[in-house]
């Protein structure tokens, strides 16, 4: 069984930064938790703003990547709904 941190400082309702200061047990360093996606954002980061530059790189690549998803996701209903979309010119 892991020991718990030292520091839990609570930075919201769903973020905790957490302080392991025993080097021995190999957990030392900064973990950044996010309740919201039930994950630590950092793990054994060297500094407390070495985690939050960990969890926004984390965001920036997930946001990345839900854009793309979304992306085709909007290409493929357009073309969809263009197949039974009416014609515009009376001509």
């Amino acid at each position: 069984m892991s020991n718990p941190p030292n520091v839990i400082v609570k930075l919201s309702d769903t973020l905790s930064l957490c302080e392991y200061q025993n080097p021995n047990s190999g957990h030392f360093g900064f973990w950044l938790y996010d309740e919201t996606r039930g994950m630590n954002l950092s793990m054994r980061a060297k500094t407390a703003q070495d985690a939050f530059v960990e969890a926004i790189g984390y965001y920036q690549e997930r946001l990345n990547s839900v854009l793309n998803e979304y992306n085709q996701l909007k290409t493929k209903v357009d073309a969809f709904i263009g197949q039974f979309a009416e014609n515009d010119n009376y001509e």
